[in-house]
């Protein structure tokens, strides 16, 4: 079965700067996406263990630190040592944008 992705356009090439973290909506999805160097990564704007808005978190040594209970994710994949990780989605960089499927 294959499933249909929408893309969504998060950013422009020019808006964000290293370690900068910015919501944006996807659909029905509220979503964060994240620059860290060259890459992007976009989560749902949930922490999975407590519902904490990822989107008023900050990127620190590397990692998305959920505002509520410290806990740190890659803000590229949503990985979370040792913990439930994050939904991540897939992102594209084009020339016109950052976009991300949802």
């Amino acid at each position: 079965m294959t499933t249909l992705v929408t893309w969504h356009k998060a950013a422009d090439l020019d808006e964000m700067v290293d370690g900068q973290i910015k919501p944006f909506t996807a659909g029905d999805l509220t979503m964060v996406i994240c620059r860290l160097g060259n890459h992007y990564g976009a989560l749902e704007d949930r922490c999975p263990h407590a519902g904490g808005p990822l989107s008023q978190g900050s990127i620190e040594n590397g990692l998305l630190v959920c505002p509520w209970h410290g806990r740190e994710y890659d803000p590229l994949t949503g990985r979370c040592e040792g913990y439930q990780s994050a939904t991540a989605h897939p992102v594209e960089v084009r020339d016109d944008g950052i976009f991300v499927g949802a």
